[in-house]
């Protein structure tokens, strides 16, 4: 009795353990965020939820988890604001609005592997804004608006491999910036760079596998031949960005590597090399931190232009001026170099037309995560300066033909995270310097035949995440595409003839999880898959083969494989695996036509021979039965019987 009753309170402590612990897993999961489980890992997701305090989250318990807090009101990074949240593998602080990163906000994290603070308003990246971070791998910090890299700020980042900071306002990378870092992919585009040094940068990223490089403010002169003859010498499956020269003005728009040595780096003549007059003080900055700034001058020789005027590189590059205007409710900093930049994400905004005019000149204008629906043509009319529109993340619906009519400066636009179902010529209009497109996560079903072409410069464009099926011919024809995302859509076919061939100047190009069929009509997509090199194709494509096998993909090329969907026995399988790791996929799909062929030849045979025995055997069988009832055979029956 004693024991049954001591096991009946076990029970009973166990069910009250297990219902406390189920309610401390759940967490946050109950009201605030949506959670699921996944190979053993949560899944949180917080996004969009008002959330303006880290402190708020509650996580499970001695599990990793992935956790999303996208699109909230977070500002400041607060010391010791992550402390409980120990089991973190990956963490979305990407569009909020957070400003500042106290040092030791990070703190606890030392089993997260990707951190996303991207599209936020960040100025600088701090010696110690990543402490904690030891096993970091994965950074995005891209489309802020940091000026502003201290020496040490990646130093505690061992086992960093990936760094996107694109579309910032960095003039100035301090040395050995990535000396202890093992990067293999660093996004530098979009920002105020004008030279990277081979010494204390380019002598620590040997082993790069991708380098993005492009719309920076390139200065094509004498201290640009280190990086030259660096990217001449980078091995051919590194993918390395244009460098396009934005000074002087007589090569101005020419790519570095196309351009002789003495085009950046003219001979000065014997007069400039003895005219004292010829030597100017550079100043050159040996550290960047806010609060010490040393310089050492060191004279140099005259460029051959008889230009005196040099730019002094600062270590405080942004300023806030005083009294600028700003639309209500929208933030506004201004940079020496990139200019005004207007911040109006998550600020529930239906209207352009609800801000009033903007600031002078504006550069930059942010508008993500509002909640408009229609875009007009006479809502940008004052916004003839941008270069840089963010609209991702709204509701936008309707674009009104023209609407960007008036943006001929326009460099990058964002549509991504929208409604927009068709895409038409008109809707382009104007934008005749657009390089970067972003249409991505719409429904787009249907792009109308030259949609592309009132963008001459349009060199990236994700249209992945959408519902199209197919393209329009000569869709791509005059456009210089670089990249091109169409991952992630309804393609079940894809024409190489006018469309693919026409793709000259591709660098990069995803096509994965398409619902890809295994005919006839693949494959020309396939032998065009193959003349690429491995760093062009991005992801593996899988072809949908029924009533062929029931196995895994099976790969016939880097990046083109086949998928079964019947069922056979495993030697099968192995056996078409070795195959198809051999062959190539339209001699395999041949060889088993033919195999069918002769199947079907074989047993059409069999049937002849059985039908054909069984006729003889037939027929032998009537003559036997003529046989016995012939009156001769009865005749001699009868006598052998009286015999």
């Amino acid at each position: 009795i004693y024991f049954l009753t001591l096991l009946n309170e076990t029970k009973s402590c166990i069910f009250s353990l297990s219902e406390t612990s189920f309610t401390r897993i759940r967490g946050s999961c109950q009201s605030l965020c949506s959670c699921e489980e996944k190979d053993g890992t949560m899944i949180i997701n917080c996004e969009e939820r008002g959330i303006k305090m880290v402190s708020e989250i509650n996580v499970p318990p001695s599990r990793p988890f992935h956790l999303n807090l996208l699109n909230n009101g977070l500002t400041v990074l607060h010391v010791n604001d992550f402390a409980g949240l120990v089991n973190a593998i990956s963490l979305h602080l990407g569009f909020n609005n957070i400003a500042d990163i106290e040092p030791g906000a990070f703190n606890g994290l030392n089993l997260l592997k990707q951190l996303h603070i991207n599209h936020n308003s960040l100025e600088i990246l701090k010696e110690d804004t990543f402490d904690g971070l030891e096993n970091l791998e994965f950074l995005q910090a891209d489309n802020n608006f940091i000026t502003v890299i201290e020496a040490s700020a990646f130093s505690k980042l061992s086992r960093l491999k990936v760094l996107i900071l694109n579309d910032n306002a960095i003039e100035y990378l301090p040395p050995n910036i990535f000396r202890f870092v093992p990067l293999t992919h660093l996004d530098l585009r979009g920002n105020q760079l004008q030279t990277l040094p081979y010494v204390g940068f380019l002598e620590h990223i040997g082993r790069i596998l991708d380098l993005q490089l492009e719309d920076n403010k390139w200065a094509c002169n004498c201290d640009l031949l280190q990086l030259k003859t660096w990217l001449e010498n980078m091995p051919p499956q590194s993918i390395i960005g244009d460098v396009v020269c934005n000074s002087p003005p007589v090569i101005k728009g020419s790519i570095l590597n196309r351009l002789k040595k003495e085009s950046l780096c003219p001979i000065p003549t014997v007069n400039e090399l003895e005219d004292p007059s010829g030597s100017l003080p550079l100043v050159i900055t040996t550290s960047v931190s806010d609060s010490h700034l040393s310089t050492k001058v060191i004279p140099i020789l005259k460029a051959p232009t008889k230009e005196t005027n040099l730019m002094l590189h600062t270590s405080k590059p942004t300023t806030q001026f005083p009294g600028i205007y700003c639309p209500i409710p929208c933030h506004c900093t201004s940079h020496m170099l990139s200019g005004v930049l207007m911040h109006c994400q998550e600020r529930n905004i239906e209207s352009l037309s609800d801000l009033g005019p903007p600031p002078t000149n504006p550069k930059k204008l942010i508008l993500a995560g509002n909640i408009i629906q229609t875009l007009l043509k006479s809502d940008l009319m004052d916004y003839a300066s941008l270069e840089m529109l963010h609209l991702g993340n709204n509701r936008i619906e309707i674009l009104e033909e023209g609407a960007f009519m008036n943006l001929t400066k326009l460099q990058k636009l964002y549509l991504n995270g929208n409604h927009l179902t068709k895409l038409s010529q008109n809707l382009f209009l104007g934008l005749q310097h657009l390089e970067y497109l972003y249409l991505e996560y719409n429904a787009i079903k249907e792009v109308l035949p030259g949609t592309f072409n009132t963008m001459p410069k349009l060199k990236v464009l994700y249209l992945n995440n959408n519902l199209l099926q197919t393209l329009p011919p000569h869709i791509f024809s005059g456009v210089p595409l670089a990249r091109l995302n169409l991952k992630t859509n309804q393609f079940a076919h894809l024409p190489v003839s006018n469309i693919l061939d026409e793709l000259d100047m591709l660098v990069q190009i995803e096509l994965e999880d398409n619902p890809w069929d295994c005919t006839c009509d693949s494959v020309g997509l396939q032998k065009w898959i193959q003349k690429l090199s491995k760093s062009t194709m991005m992801g593996d494509i899988f072809f949908l083969c029924p009533d062929l096998i029931n196995s895994p993909a099976l790969p016939t090329h880097a990046s083109f494989a086949v998928v079964a969907t019947s069922t056979t026995s495993n030697t099968a399988d192995t056996i078409l695996q070795s195959l198809t790791d051999a062959v190539p996929l339209s001699v395999l799909i041949l060889g088993l036509l033919i195999v069918f062929i002769i199947i079907v030849f074989c047993a059409a045979g069999i049937v002849v021979l059985v039908l054909h025995r069984r006729r003889r055997c037939k027929k032998k069988q009537a003559s036997e039965q003529m046989r016995d009832s012939s009156p001769v055979h009865l005749q001699y029956s009868i006598n052998f019987q009286i015999e």
